[in-house]
């Protein structure tokens, strides 16, 4: 799998740094000069480096493809759904089967994708990024949804927005449950201060003006949040408050500025540099590794011999 490679290749990429590092330390130290030899060992040594170092960032970068692709069907029930429509037991959050079926799903994806982390032993701040990146991903598509589709449909209105309050927070609740709870909450800052906007209930809501609204959610741009209000549903023959119309000197940048979370704005992937599984400082032990490593072994030898001619093959 994919993430069994990344794994690999981080650990690998770790050792042959702290390696290297070693080896010149030691050549330093004793005074050897850097002769060509030595040289091309080290310059074989950056290279394969180099080429860890792609192999974690491709692996990544497939990974959280799939897995964004996977949760970009499920998301948009965690909006539409009625959570009050299926009896549960949400005191028991780890199991998935107690909870709304609208946001089963997601969670399954999640809960799935932390299963394989553990599985292949993903180093723990690669774990925080893949969820960071999936989490930015679930709030930017939902964020989007609901930008799009609440002109269309009844999102804008104090009873929907409960429901989906509701769902969102039976998400963070599970991901808190597993252990990641303050990378979801910085990650769906902005669609559950969205919700949270819309939970007002509509008597109240219609007392605040543009400017109060403002400055109380300010993740909302000024387009997001006119775009809210403008298509806020008031009821049939109700007209907008004159206290939802935003500032002069504001009107006039509204027109253009888009309403839309960038997916481009993702959060970069930064390698660990500790709290690595291999303990460099003792040697291996576990048999089975010893195993698979004169299997590695053979298998580049191998790959080697079938590179020559003929003539200079190993005859055994």
């Amino acid at each position: 799998p994919l993430m069994l490679w990344m794994a690999n290749a981080m650990e690998l990429l770790n050792f042959v740094q702290k390696k290297v590092l070693e080896m010149e330390k030691d050549w330093d130290l004793e005074g050897v000069p850097h002769d060509i030899l030595l040289s091309s060992d080290l310059e074989a040594c950056e290279e394969g480096m180099v080429l860890l170092d792609e192999v974690i960032m491709y692996t990544f970068q497939q990974c959280v493809y799939y897995l964004t692709k996977t949760l970009y069907s499920a998301l948009p029930d965690l909006l539409s759904s009625n959570p009050f429509t299926t009896p549960g037991n949400f005191s028991e959050l780890k199991e998935l089967s107690n909870m709304p079926e609208g946001i089963r799903g997601t969670l399954a994806i999640y809960q799935a994708t932390l299963g394989l982390t553990k599985e292949c032993q993903l180093h723990p701040d690669l774990v925080s990024q893949t969820f960071g990146y999936l989490f930015f991903f679930s709030n930017a598509s939902l964020f989007n949804t609901l930008m799009e589709k609440g002109t269309t449909e009844p999102f804008y209105q104090w009873s929907k927005a409960v429901q989906i309050r509701t769902n969102l927070d039976l998400v963070l609740d599970w991901l808190q449950s597993v252990g990641l709870g303050d990378i979801a909450s910085e990650f769906f800052r902005k669609l559950s201060t969205t919700v949270n906007l819309l939970c007002i209930p509509k008597t109240s809501l219609l007392k605040v003006s543009w400017s109060c609204l403002h400055t109380d959610y300010p993740s909302l741009t000024p387009e997001q949040l006119n775009h809210l209000l403008r298509n806020y549903q008031l009821g049939v023959g109700r007209t907008r408050p004159v206290v939802w119309d935003p500032p002069e000197e504001v009107k006039e940048e509204l027109a253009h500025t888009d309403i839309f979370e960038s997916f481009t704005d993702h959060p970069p992937l930064i390698l660990p540099c500790d709290n690595f599984m291999m303990d460099l400082s003792q040697p291996v032990a576990s048999e089975t590794f010893h195993q698979q490593l004169r299997e590695l072994r053979h298998f580049v030898w191998d790959l080697e011999q079938q590179s020559l001619p003929a003539n200079q093959r190993s005859f055994y």
